[in-house]
């Protein structure tokens, strides 16, 4: 509760501490190459996890980067499963032939990496 007399100064609002950190998702970088046929961008060390909407994380950072280089845009590479990267991947499903389900199992994985 705030009072004010006339002879009080009002106290200072004082919002609390926020951290960039916190509040920004980390920063990943696309580093693609082809090893043994197979696509990576350097960030899951090759896993096929599988994953979907909500992931967030590497997995998700490597999906998005290769997701790309196949032409098709999940936003940004912020490692977060949302709505542009749902979207991508079940456009990516049908371009590939499989079930668009929007989860990235093995089967996706694959061809995401072909």
């Amino acid at each position: 509760m705030l009072r004010l007399d006339d002879h009080a100064a009002p106290a200072p609002v004082v919002a609390a501490p926020t951290s960039a950190a916190a509040s920004s998702p980390p920063a990943y970088a696309c580093h693609l190459t082809r090893l043994d046929g197979r696509w990576s961008a350097g960030l899951n060390q090759g896993r096929d996890t599988e994953i979907g909407y909500g992931a967030t994380g590497a997995d998700v950072a490597e999906a998005q980067c290769l997701l790309r280089r196949a032409g098709i845009s999940p936003g940004g590479i912020d490692g977060m499963f949302g709505p542009l990267t749902l979207r991508a991947v079940k456009t990516f499903q049908a371009r590939a032939g499989l079930v668009a389900d929007g989860m990235i199992g093995p089967r996706s994985w694959k061809a995401l990496r072909g």
